[in-house]
């Protein structure tokens, strides 16, 4: 909920200081002033407090009146304008703040700059302000950074806002200028057309749709987040996946092997098919990777079963005993291999410990590293705010506290009188210890993969002093075998074409594991992708659109609308325009048909959001909304429903303009509470 409690205006010239200022409540505010007198000036001064002008129009220029910017009129005479400012108090249901935007500031502030106090200062007597808090609004960042007003105030009125698709293929937020357009019209673009118009700047797809959906919070809505976000997921298992893949492969490649073919990521055999067959979180990769042999392709595993028979079937011979000083040469080999392999076992477990020591300091390091980017943001917000005036180091110095977190820094070991790091200065010394970080983060990384590196070496050292120690071994038992050099050669091809087939499965194993792994993710984000169906709406969205359509011709009846019978329109809910079977409303009737068309829409979106659970503001700014001599007979039940309408057991708040006679308007509004502010000559002056 957006409450717009009061407001004050002010504009210093040399001689003195001018200004505006009411309050407002509940249900039906009338600004009521002859024309040009500043009633459009009072609405967009809030929109421009809101640091929301971006929903007027894509430029500052022309929001605001000369008599905030340029020259006013003091008794009579016009006088240079020095500075001027806008105070506007707003509430949510629970919570009061003022804001303070300048819209001609004084040396050293920028326009952009926004000034909030956490209380109310303006409808009440304050005698020792609260230290105030500083955001911007205007550039980068404004609705995502902590500094960025909009994420203040969306925040404040605990909006949640969507990532939504621009049109060049990016997600942002939905902005606070492109939801404004649906309770804020201004007077002079504003009230063509039979729907609001939306801002086109920010690129957003399908903005009205987008607003709506958000404002009637639509499970369509959360069910398309929900879906982009599945399908991100499913692109970075894809990556994963494809990185595995070709790892195992090039790895079989290279041992002259090939992998068992399988489905192609994404296809509907491969979320049916477990890969390689699989029946469980792992697989025998003895049985995925195939070696040629003989004219036909066998698997790994009778491969190496075929080796092992062959390399068993050479050494079958007539042996001799070896004696004398050969044996004992062969006892010392022994006894050198077996001391080696103990000293490679070792060094493997010291890598090992090495190894996870390097994962818990990235690990470290890395919660460190994100740590210092969200406070580098920080600071860039700080020198952000200080170039558009915030005296924001200062004021938190001076409470001792902590200018990026706002924590007390009370009991630290900074002395009192010791010299404080200026906002540049802190903002350098962050940025050092990032550069220092990676650069720990960078060896670290570099530490992890010689590790790697010597443990490959030393794992195949190992294996093949083992096999050094098995032929010692054999050799001490007394036999040497009497064999040709043919058998020699062939026994010694063989068996190092062996070890080369262990080391590929011992390898290929864990990859293997890895693809299975992955494809069970992939299976589990598809079916929950699959389990939105091809409908767009649920029940409880199409529920919403009765309602907000029933409310729709329940107001169009009481504006009389004419151009067609009010239960002959309907919503679309693809485009949350008002349609009708026998064309597009836009081409339809008069002038003053298309203005009624806009009160019931907007009115009805206030009305049925309330009712469903949305979260519409319950708030309407509206600029002239009698335009286009629209008839009394319409003007009369319409602001009638203004003063009426419910949200969320209390009445909505709407602001509206006008120009008639105060009499017309009591009489319109007989038997209605309801607020009138009068301006009887200028806003200004």
């Amino acid at each position: 909920m957006l409450r717009i409690t009061a407001i004050a205006i002010k504009s210093v010239t040399a001689i003195g200081t001018v200004g505006f200022a009411a309050q407002f409540a509940d249900g039906l505010t009338v600004i009521r002033a002859r024309n040009t007198s500043g009633k459009t000036l009072l609405l967009n001064s809030i929109m421009y407090a809101l640091g929301l002008e971006g929903t007027l129009q894509p430029g500052k220029q022309g929001v605001l009146t000369t008599g905030l910017t340029k020259s006013v009129n003091v008794n009579g005479m016009e006088h240079q304008v020095q500075n001027s400012w806008i105070d506007l108090e707003i509430a949510n249901g629970s919570a009061v703040i003022t804001i303070r935007r300048y819209a001609l500031p004084p040396e050293g502030i920028k326009p952009d700059l926004i000034t909030v106090w956490d209380q109310a200062m303006i409808s009440t007597s304050v005698e020792d302000a609260r230290q105030p808090k500083h955001y911007y609004v205007g550039r980068g960042g404004t609705a995502q950074n902590e500094a960025g007003f909009h994420h203040f105030l969306a925040k404040f009125l605990g909006w949640d806002l969507p990532q939504v698709p621009t049109y060049n293929g990016k997600e942002v937020p939905l902005y606070l200028q492109v939801l404004a357009a649906l309770f804020f019209v201004e007077q002079k673009q504003g009230w063509s057309g039979i729907v609001p118009k939306i801002p086109t700047q920010y690129q957003i797809r399908e903005p009205l749709r987008r607003s709506i959906e958000f404002y009637l919070k639509l499970d369509v809505l959360e069910r398309a987040r929900r879906r982009a976000e599945l399908q991100q997921g499913l692109a970075v298992i894809r990556a994963e996946y494809a990185n595995l893949r070709g790892a195992l492969d090039a790895s079989a490649h290279l041992s002259n092997a090939r992998v068992m073919s399988t489905s192609e990521f994404g296809t509907s055999s491969f979320y049916r098919t477990p890969l390689f067959g699989a029946t469980s979180d792992t697989v025998d990769v003895g049985e995925a990777i195939t070696l040629y042999y003989d004219d036909q392709w066998e698997s790994l595993n009778v491969g190496m079963q075929r080796l092992q028979l062959s390399i068993r079937s050479l050494g079958i011979a007539e042996r001799i005993p070896i004696l004398g000083p050969e044996a004992a040469t062969l006892g010392s080999e022994l006894h050198e291999a077996r001391e080696r392999l103990r000293e490679i076992t070792t060094e493997l477990q010291a890598l090992d410990d090495s190894a996870n020591m390097l994962d818990m300091q990235r690990g470290t390091l890395a919660k460190r590293h994100r740590l210092l980017e969200q406070e580098q943001r920080r600071y860039k917000d700080i020198r952000s705010l200080e170039s558009l005036g915030a005296e924001f180091s200062r004021h938190a110095i001076a409470h001792h506290d902590c200018p990026t977190c706002q924590q007390s820094l009370e009991g630290t070991e900074l002395s009192s009188g010791a010299p404080v790091l200026s906002t540049s200065e802190s903002a350098a010394l962050v940025d050092q210890q990032i550069h220092t970080i990676t650069t720990i983060i960078n060896d670290a990384e570099r530490s992890a993969r010689t590790n790697e590196a010597i443990r490959g070496t030393l794992e195949r050292e190992a294996g093949e002093i083992r096999a050094r120690i098995r032929a010692i071994q054999a050799d001490l038992e007394g036999h040497v075998p009497r064999a040709s050099i043919a058998q020699i050669q062939r026994r010694i091809v063989e068996e190092a074409r062996l070890q080369e087939l262990v080391r590929l499965r011992d390898n290929a194993q864990a990859t293997c594991n890895d693809l299975i792994d992955a494809q069970r993710r992939a299976v589990i984000i598809k079916t929950e992708l699959d389990s939105f169906g091809d409908e767009e709406f649920s029940a409880g969205d199409l529920h919403k659109f009765d309602v907000w359509q029933r409310d729709l011709r329940t107001l169009l009846s009481a504006f009389r609308f004419g151009v067609f019978s009010p239960a002959e329109i309907a919503i679309d809910p693809q485009t949350m325009r008002p349609t009708h079977a026998q064309g597009d409303l836009g081409f339809q009737g008069s002038a003053s048909d298309g203005l009624k068309m806009r009160w019931a829409y907007m009115l009805s979106l206030v009305q049925s959001s309330s009712a469903t659970g949305g979260c519409h503001p319950g708030l309407l700014l509206l600029d002239g909304p009698r335009m286009y001599d629209v008839e009394a007979s319409a003007m009369k039940p319409f602001l009638q429903q203004c003063a009426a309408l419910p949200i969320k057991g209390r009445k909505a708040q709407i602001i509206l303009t006008l120009s008639e006679d105060p009499v017309v308007i009591a009489e319109w509004l007989s038997g209605y509470e309801y607020k009138i502010i009068n301006i009887e000559d200028r806003l200004l002056s």
